[in-house]
């Protein structure tokens, strides 16, 4: 399900996208009518939910005659109508369950889908499957977050296996060793994994994200920034790049850097622990 959420303070919009995702919605955000209007004049969305004060005016704007249902939420609920496409106001604070059960109820009921992995992450689990012998018994898991794909081991020597992205490694059972292979959606091994834009300093730890969306460098400067990277690497660090431009993956495949799932929108504050309560 396609959802545009509209709110103006950036940890509560990304925090709450975050949530919505790993419900298996596919989320779209905005921080203002403009920029709401934008969305939905160009795309399609099955629902919006949306603040009603938004810093350049009411959600009534965009919201009363939306193509799209709209789950309208405020602090006071009794300025807001229902009427047009506002199908539901909710008060603030707005509970997980309370807000699905009324996407539930404004959205036309759809034939319940099975959750796959996108094909990018399909991609990376087909090819170390392939390099894998044959029969092997594997089963793979997709929670909307993480798909985990994991492999009992046959005994004696496998060859070495690769993976173009996630978290591989083989860990011990009780009944022998397995293959575990670790997909995030957005790209990184892991949701807590730092990220930082490509122009910011590196974080003290080993392990971290560059996110290169909006780079305007030139392929040459690109690859001489990469030697830095690989650098890292050699020394024991791990560095996951996330929106390479299409211009530059021809140099990033050179280095075999982690860059094959490129994240479908930045990543956002982490959430505070009051929203994390409250959506929990």
């Amino acid at each position: 399900m396609k959802c545009l959420l509209v709110d103006d303070e950036p940890g509560i919009r990304e925090g709450l996208a975050m949530l919505l995702r790993r419900r298996g919605f596919e989320v779209h955000t905005a921080g203002d009518c403009a920029a709401a209007q934008h969305q939905l004049a160009t795309q399609t969305f099955d629902v919006v939910v949306s603040d009603w004060r938004l810093p350049d005016g009411l959600a009534l704007t965009f919201a009363f005659d939306s193509p799209a249902p709209v789950v309208a939420v405020s602090g006071h609920p009794e300025e807001v109508e229902v009427s047009g496409s506002i199908r539901e106001v909710m008060a603030k604070p707005v509970r997980p369950a309370q807000l699905l059960e009324r996407i539930a109820a404004v959205v036309a009921p759809i034939e319940e889908e099975e959750v796959c992995a996108p094909k990018d992450v399909q991609r990376v689990i087909d090819d170390v499957l392939a390099q894998l012998p044959e029969g092997l018994d594997a089963t793979c898991h997709d929670d909307g977050t993480f798909v985990v794909l994991r492999v009992p081991l046959p005994s004696g020597d496998l060859p070495t296996i690769r993976s173009l992205g996630g978290d591989l490694r083989i860990v011990a059972t009780a009944s022998g060793r397995e293959l575990e292979l670790r997909l995030c959606r957005d790209g990184r091994p892991d949701a807590n994994t730092p990220v930082v834009a490509i122009g910011d300093a590196w974080p003290s730890c080993k392990s971290f994200a560059v996110d290169c969306d909006g780079t305007d460098a030139a392929p040459d400067t690109f690859s001489t920034w990469l030697e830095d990277v690989e650098k890292h690497h050699a020394q024991g660090g791990r560095i996951c790049l996330l929106n390479v431009p299409e211009r530059l993956e021809s140099v990033t495949s050179i280095w075999e850097t982690t860059h094959d799932m490129p994240m479908r929108e930045r990543v956002g504050p982490r959430l505070s622990a009051e929203l994390t309560e409250l959506w929990s």
